[in-house]
């Protein structure tokens, strides 16, 4: 299954398609930071992750259920098929779910 790109600055991506790990979250000044290592990354998803960085755009981020918004700061090609991505917890809506960041519902 392909990444779906919404708009040309956010990127969906599901970590059940990939395999994962070296996962943090981290908290300064100027918010939270997430990071992940992720891959077999295909030719396509490669393509849409270097667009998102050039255009300074947003992913979300699918994972247990859960979205997670976040302003992509960083992309580290590990491997041809491998990257890990980082970048700062988006405030406000999230577009997956329609709910702010915060809510617990």
């Amino acid at each position: 299954m392909l990444p779906k790109l919404d708009t040309p600055q956010v990127l969906e991506l599901n970590l059940g398609n990939y395999n994962a790990n070296g996962a943090s979250i981290g908290f300064d000044l100027n918010g939270t930071t997430f990071a992940v290592t992720i891959w077999p990354l295909s030719d396509a998803t490669v393509a849409a992750l270097d667009d998102v960085v050039q255009k300074h755009g947003t992913i979300c981020l699918y994972c247990c259920g859960v979205s997670v918004l976040f302003d992509l700061v960083a992309l580290e090609r590990k491997e041809p098929r491998k990257a890990r991505i980082e970048g700062r917890i988006a405030d406000g809506v999230s577009y997956a779910r329609g709910r702010t960041a915060g809510d617990r519902r």
